[in-house]
């Protein structure tokens, strides 16, 4: 296009995508029509001066380039040109860094540094199916930019010092009161249920609940009232012996939540600590709360110990080194609301001519973002101007404090990208924090509910000017991935039968159970038989039942919500993980009937690729668009495109295998040279199930 058109083209997009339909070519551009616009010229015209400035390379790559239409340009490869690019494919294994099947990193140049926060969970609390998407979408686009070349760090931003903590705290202390008083185990979740039958009994029942609740505790606080007596040495044995696990944690969460409400404005309230008070002597951190702080670690401590025994088995690529607690950003927040004051005292305007100002607002600190015509950019539903409140009138932070002071964090660096801070507050603890991690592309993997407040925060942060790097040259892309809902076959958000959020770990247990049904029954039968033992039996269930339902989540455009269906996602056909791994393990069966019938392994990584059968041609051309499929995944941050191309990878392997004989034929040139294809295929779909954080079986 420059070589025809000049400089005034450069950078324009040639629109170049593989043709939706064979009978047209391989590859189509569709770039004409948008520069005939521009140059004042006929589409085909300006589609024949592309085509005329060609070069000698395309050429030799083409059988055939054709214009069509009003000015499409078909391009169709030679089948020469594709049978000795898939032959200059290595052999399996031979870099030393995995079977990359010769895919090139990106240059030095090209290279980011991408800081990736996803999964979330909440301390005291079990992950449910609401942690699926962030969790597996996450991995899978971590997986992706390492093997492009990138550096990935990962964030797994845990709400760890909020006023919730407060409940927590007071749920362990019932749970050390009534270990004291000799109840048996699991009294947290007795109480909660206890609770719940009080209130649906009426105004009485919940009354005289709440009456014996509060004398009890006054009683026992009076008894213990500095916790030195019961409470700490609970929480020292909580340290190594494991009194509480996760589910009583999470019901003392609850527990508390649920008392504080129904006992507020009654005289029962004053006897009930306040999970506030709880919370700010957790977060005073003085020598006199060494207990608030010790039970808030045993907490954090149960919640990663159980996230991390999930992570284990969606085998995703997380662990304590990559938690980034809200707690982490703490010394940060003060600065950053001093930055916000000074650096937006007037109008200031991003790359994108967005601008934002700080201002007070009935006492509490806000930045409002707007239009270059003073115009608000986000309005509330009476037409006003919806700002993003960093600072509450009662001096406490939000959410989007943390944020803004994570986003500098994940941005700054002390060589790379030093940022200009007005605050010597806010100076000095980022550099106390070794200066933030550099990144040159953030990526916030949350539910698509949040875009507004990503919106607005990347606003501010750009109107702050600390995304540009280089002297403007070049910007920090800060992107908000975000996904839908899972929901149930009713279209409702998934739920159990009474109402509650699914937990993580039953979902898979039950996707890994009816697994193994299925490998138990087909095992059964005689004429499906394999001869698997139990161990293998059980691995084949494991990675089946977890491959499906991550592959069943992945290959959805995570924009939209999908509903969650066992018979779908666990059938031998169509899009799924079984199909996916099925057609692995068939092709894993022809090379171990070919070692059998004397075929070697060194013979075929040699043989010249044949493609005189369009199955043939078909197969090897969609081998090699394996490269250009990762490469669309990392720019756009869909893990779907991926699915979609190893779906019509299998799908052409059928055909292929039902269309050429592979190890009849007699033809030793021709069967080493289908062998070939056979092999790259399988290095394919092992390649891309492994960049979605799925494990390949050998038999099935």
């Amino acid at each position: 296009m420059r070589r025809a058109f000049g400089d005034a083209v450069a950078g324009t997009d040639p629109l170049l995508a593989p043709s939706k339909d064979p009978k047209f070519g391989d590859y189509q551009c569709n770039a004409a029509m948008g520069l005939a616009k521009q140059l004042g010229a006929k589409p085909r015209d300006v589609a024949q001066k592309i085509v005329d400035a060609l070069s000698a390379d395309v050429r030799a790559m083409c059988a055939s380039v054709e214009i069509a239409g009003p000015g499409f340009i078909n391009l169709r490869l030679s089948d020469d040109y594709l049978a000795s690019l898939a032959g200059s494919i290595p052999p399996g294994g031979g870099d030393g860094d995995g079977d990359r099947l010769g895919i090139d990193r990106v240059e030095d140049a090209a290279r980011d540094t991408v800081v990736l926060d996803y999964s979330s969970p909440n301390v005291a609390k079990q992950m449910h199916v609401g942690h699926l998407r962030s969790t597996i979408i996450g991995d899978s686009i971590g997986r992706v930019l390492e093997f492009e070349g990138h550096e990935v760090v990962r964030q797994n931003h845990l709400g760890d010092w909020g006023t919730q903590f407060g409940m927590v705290i007071l749920g362990m202390w019932h749970a050390a009161m009534a270990r004291q008083r000799g109840e048996p185990p699991k009294y947290l979740q007795r109480a909660l249920g206890e609770l719940r039958t009080a209130v649906a009994g009426g105004p009485d029942m919940k009354r005289a609940y709440l009456k014996a609740v509060a004398e009890r505790s006054r009683a026992e606080y009076q008894a213990d009232p500095d916790g030195r007596r019961v409470f700490e040495p609970f929480l020292e044995e909580c340290r190594s012996a494991y009194l509480l696990s996760l589910d009583d944690i999470e019901a003392g969460y609850l527990y508390i939540n649920a008392l504080t409400k129904e006992a507020e404005g009654t005289e029962f309230a004053a006897d009930l600590k306040d999970p506030k008070d709880v919370a700010q002597m957790m977060q005073r951190g003085g020598p006199q709360d060494t207990q608030e702080r010790l039970a808030r670690e045993i907490a954090i401590r149960i919640t990663l110990a159980e996230c991390n025994r999930v992570y284990r088995r969606l085998g995703v690529l997380l662990s304590d080194a990559h938690v980034r607690g809200e707690s982490f950003y703490e010394k940060l927040l003060g600065g950053t609301i001093e930055e916000l004051k000074a650096a937006l005292s007037a109008p200031k305007s991003g790359p994108d001519g967005i601008r934002a100002v700080c201002r007070i607002d009935r006492g509490a600190v806000c930045v409002f973002i707007e239009n270059a015509d003073g115009s608000p950019v986000f309005k509330g539903p009476e037409g006003e101007s919806l700002p993003m409140l960093i600072q509450k009138s009662d001096g406490a932070s939000l959410y989007a404090t943390t944020d803004v002071a994570g986003g500098l964090y994940r941005m700054a660096h002390a060589t790379r990208h030093p940022i200009r801070l007005s605050s010597r507050t806010l100076n000095e603890a980022l550099a106390g924090l070794g200066g933030g991690l550099g990144a040159t592309r953030v990526l916030y993997v949350v539910g698509t509910p949040q875009r507004l407040h990503f919106q607005m925060l990347f606003a501010v942060l750009r109107a702050l000017g600390w995304t540009q790097l280089g002297g403007g040259r070049r910007e920090v892309r800060l992107e908000h991935v975000s996904f839908g809902s899972v929901l149930g076959e009713d279209r409702k958000m998934l739920r159990t039968r009474s109402g509650e959020n699914v937990k993580l770990k039953d979902l898979l247990d039950e996707a890994v159970a009816r697994a193994e049904e299925q490998v138990r029954t087909a095992e059964a039968e005689p004429d499906r038989r394999r001869g698997f033992s139990d161990d293998e039996m059980r691995d084949i269930a494991h990675k089946v039942g977890i491959g499906a339902v991550k592959y069943a989540d992945l290959c959805q455009n995570r924009n939209t919500d999908y509903v969650f269906s066992w018979d779908k996602m666990l059938a031998l056909q169509g899009n799924t993980a079984p199909y996916m791994l099925y057609a692995y393990a068939r092709i894993m069966s022809i090379y171990r009937k070919g070692a059998e019938s004397g075929v070697r392994t060194s013979d075929i990584e040699k043989a010249p690729i044949q493609l005189d059968h369009p199955a043939e041609r078909a197969l090897a051309l969609r081998v090699l668009q394996l490269p250009e499929t990762i490469d669309a995944v990392a720019e756009n941050l869909l893990p779907s495109l991926l699915c979609d191309y190893l779906y019509d990878l299998a799908g052409r392997f059928m055909t292929f295998y039902e269309s050429c004989p592979v190890l009849q034929g007699g033809d030793p040139a021709l069967q080493a040279s289908r062998l070939r294809l056979c092999d790259l295929t399988a290095r394919a779909l092992k390649l891309g199930l492994g960049l979605l954080g799925i494990s390949t079986v050998e038999r099935m």
